[in-house]
């Protein structure tokens, strides 16, 4: 009787190296997904308005001035030193400005005394009035739920459309349309875009 020899190797061994060296090679990929995933910033979760508003600031009819304002409704805070303003106008020529709003952005005299405020500045007057008062310049404060910031008047308003909107030239009025976006630059998302109509 002859004894014939076989190889010993079964093909369940073969299909287990295979298998092993399959998850080896998908952990060090996702180790090295993870660690470039681990630098990008998330964005904060928050919702904000904005408007424009005719305020007159008390003094009647030839006084009235046109604002921005922005509010946060709820979310998380936002410390300005990380967020742009972008607007977007488009002439009725179809010419279109756009402008970046900075926390290095230059600052304006708002009312004409020789105070300067980088706008738009925070409303709390817990903090004082605006103007030469830093902690309420944008970038220099966190934005927090309840939050209301404000261009202060058409002068604050044209620093951050990036044009003179009393210019006739530039035809803004009632019933202009900005676009309105705020982007967190940390994390390169738009944490607001939205379409503004000038009541």
């Amino acid at each position: 009787m002859e004894i014939t020899k076989e190889d010993a190797v079964s093909p369940v061994v073969g299909v287990m190296l295979m298998l092993v060296v399959t998850i080896i090679i998908a952990a060090v990929v996702s180790g090295f997904a993870g660690g470039l995933a681990g630098g990008t910033k998330v964005a904060p979760s928050a919702s904000i308005d904005v408007k424009f508003m005719k305020d007159d600031g008390g003094m009647g009819p030839a006084y009235v001035e046109t604002k921005m304002v922005f509010e946060h409704l709820s979310g998380d805070s936002i410390p300005t030193k990380d967020l742009n303003i972008i607007t977007y106008y488009t002439h009725p020529n179809g010419t279109s400005i756009k402008h970046t709003q900075t926390p290095s952005s230059d600052s304006s005299d708002l009312y004409g005394y020789g105070t300067f405020t980088r706008v738009p500045f925070l409303n709390d007057m817990s903090l004082g009035y605006s103007g030469n008062n830093p902690a309420k310049d944008f970038g220099n404060y966190t934005w927090k739920t309840g939050d209301i910031l404000s261009s202060g008047s058409d002068i604050g308003t044209s620093a951050i459309l990036g044009f003179d909107i009393a210019d006739t030239d530039f035809k803004f009025k009632t019933g202009s349309v900005v676009d309105v976006k705020i982007i967190h630059v940390p994390s390169g998302k738009y944490i607001l875009d939205r379409e503004v109509v000038v009541p």
